[in-house]
């Protein structure tokens, strides 16, 4: 059986890779741009994309630290 947290892990790497595939994807929206109203569009995603990617990626760092278990056989928290 998994555990709570595994499974927590689990759905999070799977949110971080597909917000790097949606930030690969505004990243390309923006270099292939034409046309200010594109280019303002592409940016707002870039910037929506980058935003939703360290989100997820500070999570990550948070739930990774407080499920190493400290010296003395402890569990954190």
């Amino acid at each position: 059986m998994v555990s709570a947290q595994s499974a927590e892990r689990q759905r999070l790497i799977a949110e971080v890779r597909n917000a790097e595939r949606e930030w690969k994807l505004a990243d390309w929206r923006f270099q292939y741009a034409l046309g200010e109203d594109q280019v303002d569009y592409a940016i707002y995603c870039l910037e929506a994309a980058e935003k939703k990617l360290g989100m997820l990626l500070k999570e990550a760092k948070w739930l990774w630290k407080e499920s190493i278990p400290l010296r003395g056989g402890e569990g954190a928290g």
